[in-house]
């Protein structure tokens, strides 16, 4: 970013009086000697890797027919200090204009000012100078899994792009700089990002306006970044907050939606999402640690786990098959899935089942496939749905696990009886899915996994 120029003006004025020896008085003539002190901090360090480097430093003083010139060499340097003294300065008004320019003889900086000279007086002119270029400085703010492209664009010219890795948690942030737009001029900014869809890029994201750069006034708006991608690929919109310094710096922040089939909970995890039927399901498990309103979750084992009647988590297996829950953290009201989601019924695991064929065949459907993860023969195990389902195992009321590379289980949130409460069970050796009941107080941990609210 550019800094601004302070020119300092102290002027003194000694008066010289001069008298005639002859009989006849002549006309007193009043002069005086200005002290010009001029500082220049940091003019024309842009962040461009093509600097402005400074050559002169031209200054021009007038009144009425009277004019003193100066040039100051600064070979470059953006940080001078100058003291010049200029004799024979007649009392009255004066004007000072002062600008510099770069080894090109282009003018990076101008202003113009007024101050009066005073007999026996020192008199202070401030003089702020800014700089004909402004910064452009756009900010992408968690760019979304797929984007890894970015282009900015001023008068239809690219002027900045990076590329990076896809990613694929909302973290990380990508800064594209221009420095040449020129203040009072009118300019077209556009923000395009790109990314990957079935091996092929795509525009996902565009934004374009045009702004008028007001040298010294602020300025900001808003505008909306388009989703004009693929079918099937990311979706949404973003909005785009374009800010004009009064030191002549425009930055745009953007921040894009989370993909279409991505939810996040409360914690910030990430979990993807598939549409099945007529059903969005979460196609990872639950790993939450607090509800909803941001109250924790108990984090308990052994004896604690076994005798608890609150919610409670267990998370030793956390980072691979996520946390494992005793029905207690289903109930609780606070909520324990994402917001616009829930813990599905029976009824919508039922839904599921029979979309995929009845109890005998959906186990298959919903298994990820292949044994590194589930042990042979992982039966029938197709993914059909999507569903991606891993053998997380489950707990025991002692939090000893049970069932690992071999068995799936998940909670519903219906009771059985006023004891009991539904569960779903999935296994390598069979490509059934199988529905039971177990008691809500023999402190068995389940995996969740949470079904969109419908519309």
């Amino acid at each position: 970013m550019q800094k601004t120029t302070l020119l300092s003006i102290s002027i003194s004025c000694l008066f010289i009086f001069l008298l005639s020896c002859s009989e006849t008085t002549e006309p007193q003539i009043t002069t005086g000697t200005t002290r010009l002190n001029i500082t220049l901090n940091n003019v024309g360090e842009l962040s461009k890797p093509s600097e402005i480097q400074l050559a002169h430093l031209y200054i021009h003083m007038n009144k009425g027919i009277l004019d003193v010139y100066d040039t100051i060499p600064l070979n470059g340097n953006s940080e001078v200090l100058v003291s010049q003294s200029y004799v024979d300065m007649s009392e009255g008004l004066w004007s000072a204009s002062v600008y510099s320019e770069d080894a090109n003889s282009e003018v990076i900086h101008a202003d113009t000012t007024e101050f009066t000279v005073v007999a026996d007086f020192t008199v202070d002119v401030d003089l702020t100078l800014i700089s004909k270029y402004s910064m452009l400085i756009a900010n992408f703010n968690g760019i979304t899994d797929g984007v890894y492209r970015c282009e900015l664009l001023v008068d239809e010219a690219v002027v900045a792009d990076s590329s990076f890795t896809p990613q694929d948690i909302l973290d990380f942030n990508l800064s594209l700089e221009y420095d040449y737009l020129t203040s009072g001029e009118t300019h077209d900014i556009s923000l395009d990002a790109y990314g990957e869809y079935e091996s092929i890029e795509y525009l996902f994201y565009t934004c374009d306006t045009t702004i008028n750069v007001l040298p010294g006034i602020d300025q900001s708006y808003e505008l909306e970044m388009l989703w004009v991608g693929p079918y099937g690929a990311l979706k949404g919109t973003a909005i785009l907050e374009v800010v004009i310094g009064a030191s002549g710096t425009i930055s745009m922040d953007a921040e894009f939606p989370l993909p279409a089939d991505v939810l996040e909970d409360i914690d910030g995890n990430l979990y993807n999402s598939v549409l099945v039927g007529t059903q969005i399901w979460m196609a990872e498990n639950l790993k939450v640690t607090r509800y909803r309103n941001g109250d924790p979750i108990d984090n308990l084992d052994n004896i604690d786990w076994a005798n608890t009647i609150e919610g409670a988590y267990y998370d030793g297996y956390a980072e691979l098959l996520g946390n494992h829950y005793n029905w207690y953290s289903v109930a609780d009201s606070r909520n324990i899935a994402p917001a616009g989601w829930h813990v599905p019924t029976n009824a919508e695991w039922q839904i599921l089942v029979n979309y995929l064929g009845g109890s005998d065949v959906a186990g298959g459907k919903l298994k990820s496939e292949g044994t590194e993860q589930w042990e042979s023969p992982n039966q029938g195990a197709t993914n059909e749905s999507g569903f991606s389902a891993i053998p997380a195992g489950y707990l025991n009321s002692s939090t000893t696990y049970y069932g690992a590379n071999s068995v799936a289980r998940f909670w519903t949130s219906t009771l059985y009886f006023e004891t009991s409460a539904y569960r779903y069970s999935l296994t390598s050796l069979q490509s059934s899915v199988v529905a039971s009941y177990n008691s809500i107080s023999d402190g068995l941990g389940y995996s969740i996994r949470c079904v969109k609210d419908s519309d």
